[in-house]
């Protein structure tokens, strides 16, 4: 096919589903299997205005970020990347973004780029879009050769009214993966669609579904699935999640939506309301002699708070350049609250109840994700709250003094001692929290001390001989990978365990659901520290570059990021040229080395098909010639470089018709 651009005649060599979108690549869209299909990729067109929003409606794009945070745990220390697009195929969202997959694959990832079939051919993303159902596709059974080092998979998720309302992917380096994880993304799409469908599905009352008996006619995730449908308050049905159509054996969304319930299931909306009252379970029948079990819950959700599908509600493109609009609600939620950091509250609530039974605790998390603002919130609501809490950086102390900084020294243990000697860290967080920063740089030696301290509640002062007794809570964290460490003999494997109690990594800002409503919240505070008393705003386009980029520094980037624009501003609204010239050139240098890792590929897409073609004989040719100039024709030495007999190297220049 890489020879011809033409697709396979027959399905002998290649699955039908692949022949079939080669043809649609070639046929309909007219693409080349030799060109880089990837489009120029622009953050911002600033003399064009700015890009084009996304289809899905912003409400849902957070909720679908949120859910499919919430999976990343299950792909966690694996070469797989989670992604999130939109009904178009645009990129909303990527989780653990090409950290394994080189330079292409990080391009691949950037949000905005588009995974459109029509753009970049058959791939997970964009063929569950065509086809709407779970695709997977290895190595070269992708169209374009970009895609050749990796697999894909995708998982169409439906609206409750079966519109197609996003796409959920993966990404791997690890090809022979494809159908394995095809049977992961199925799952979780399966998962993720019901959660959509209950937080944002129109309706009164719900209804949710289950086989009386699972062995009966369902396989599959219809049986580990409820089904669900919602009603309005006259007893329509106007949503359905997928596993809920197949239970009412229906084909489609069409079937059943805006028909009554007694229509279809046999029951009026009085009966259910009238079991549910009295607790009684409702059994329903329905044709085909499928008995169902069935539980009416009442939601009562205000119209005003219904999302609608994409297929009637989008965001429109100048949206986000009203002044004081929030793209991810700022300061304040839509019902008035306070803005809450979910990912950090999350964390600190599970920390301040491992801390009554005193487990270790390490926080896990690239330079700059808040583990030290953590650690202060677990502090000032545990039940150590007014006890001391000791910060101690195991980078910043110089490898001599930390013995001494941690567990203290006497009098006269070494030349400049303080006459009184010292309590050490230890000491002084008695009865509190002693916070370890950057355990991942402490010195080898030193580990063996720390892990003796830790296990018998005992620390000995430098130059001391007799014990000294401690009740610390120890917390510890790191942007280091200390499996890694522990693997290559840097880090001590007991300590490592001795200090993971229980772990808590906390995501990068560019992979944070949450992202947009941390901007606004933290520009508010900056707002109000600096005593700003003029409202001032960010513009579309700033929020644009925010929303895609990388972020390297994390929070305490945007910190400084928000504090500078803020200095130089001189209007109502923050514009790209208040942004600092370092942040604009940083974007711009990550996306020219994904270019030219991008044109290294698609130089090497370019030889390739003719380096595949090559016969044999060719190769034989080549190899030959080349150990003969090597050794100046002498054919004894040439057959022995080749590793064949003088003879045999006789016959094939014959049969080549070379000479020496």
């Amino acid at each position: 096919m890489m020879q011809t651009g033409q697709p396979p005649e027959g399905d002998d060599w290649v699955r039908p589903q692949v022949s079939e979108a080669w043809y649609r690549c070639i046929e309909e869209y007219r693409l080349s299997p030799r060109t880089n299909l990837l489009r120029p990729h622009a953050i911002m067109d600033f003399e064009n205005g700015a890009r084009a929003t996304s289809a899905t409606n912003l409400d849902v794009r957070t909720a679908l970020a949120t859910m499919a945070f919430n999976l990343q745990p299950a792909l966690r220390d694996t070469s797989v990347s989670l992604l999130l697009a939109d009904s178009a195929g645009t990129l909303i969202h990527a989780l653990d973004a090409g950290s394994n997959l080189g330079p292409m694959g990080r391009r691949l990832v950037r949000l905005g780029e588009s995974w459109n079939e029509l753009i970049i051919g058959n791939n997970g993303l964009g063929t569950a879009a065509v086809l709407r159902e779970p695709v997977a596709f290895d190595g070269k059974e992708h169209f374009s050769s970009i895609l050749h080092p990796f697999a894909t998979v995708g998982h169409p998720l439906f609206a409750h009214d079966g519109s197609l309302v996003a796409l959920l992917g993966l990404i791997t380096d690890q090809r022979s993966s494809a159908q394995t994880l095809l049977g992961f993304v199925r799952i979780a799409g399966y998962l993720v669609e019901t959660n959509l469908f209950e937080c944002q599905a129109p309706g009164a009352f719900m209804l949710r579904m289950r086989l009386n008996n699972i062995s009966a006619g369902l396989t599959g995730q219809d049986c580990l699935l409820d089904g669900l449908i919602s009603l309005d308050e006259q007893g329509r049905i106007v949503g359905a999640t997928r596993t809920g159509l197949n239970l009412l054996r229906a084909e489609r969304h069409s079937d059943i939506l805006s028909k009554k319930v007694e229509a279809v299931l046999g029951v009026t909306l009085g009966d259910l309301r009238a079991c549910a009252r009295q607790g009684e379970p409702i059994e329903l029948e329905i044709p085909h002699g499928w008995r169902l079990k069935a539980e009416f819950i009442v939601r009562r959700r205000p119209e005003k708070d219904i999302v609608q599908s994409s297929r009637v509600s989008t965001v429109k493109g100048g949206s986000r350049a009203a002044p004081g609009a929030a793209p991810g609600r700022g300061a304040k939620e839509g019902n008035g609250e306070e803005w809450r950091d979910a990912v950090l509250e999350a964390a600190q609530q599970k920390a301040i109840n491992l801390q009554k039974q005193k487990i270790p605790i390490l926080i896990t998390g690239e330079s700059g994700v808040g583990k030290d603002h953590l650690v202060r919130m677990i502090h000032a609501q545990g039940i150590r709250k007014g006890r001391p809490l000791v910060l101690v950086n195991c980078a910043a102390i110089p490898r001599d003094l930390i013995s001494s900084e941690l567990f203290g020294y006497v009098p006269g243990s070494f030349t400049g001692a303080r006459t009184g000697g010292k309590a050490g860290k230890f000491v002084e967080a008695h009865t509190g929290v002693l916070f370890l920063d950057e355990i991942g740089d402490m010195a080898l030696d030193l580990q063996t001390a720390l892990l003796c301290a830790l296990d018998s509640s005992e620390i000995v002062p430098v130059g001391g001989s007799k014990p000294v007794r401690v009740d610390v809570q120890v917390i510890a964290a790191t942007n280091s990978d200390l499996p890694d460490c522990v693997r290559k003999g840097a880090f001590r494997r007991d300590l490592y365990y001795r200090l993971n109690g229980a772990q808590f990594w906390l995501p990068p800002l560019r992979e944070r659901p949450d992202k947009l409503g941390l901007i606004e919240h933290l520009w508010e505070l900056e707002l109000k520290a600096q005593g700003v008393d003029e409202r001032k705003t960010l513009s579309a386009e700033v929020w644009d570059i925010f929303e895609r980029h990388p972020w390297p520094g994390n929070i305490r980037e945007l910190l400084n990021v928000l504090r500078s624009c803020l200095a130089m501003t001189t209007g109502r609204e923050t514009q790209v040229s208040d942004l600092p010239i370092d942040f604009l050139k940083e974007m711009s240098a990550s996306a020219q080395g994904d270019e030219e890792g991008e044109a290294a590929l698609s130089t090497l897409a370019k030889w390739r098909p003719s380096l595949e073609a090559k016969a044999l004989a060719d190769w034989e040719a080549d190899a030959i010639r080349s150990a003969l100039a090597k050794t100046a024709g002498n054919i004894s030495e040439s057959a022995r470089q080749l590793g064949i007999t003088r003879a045999t190297l006789y016959h094939k220049m014959a049969r080549l018709g070379l000479r020496k």
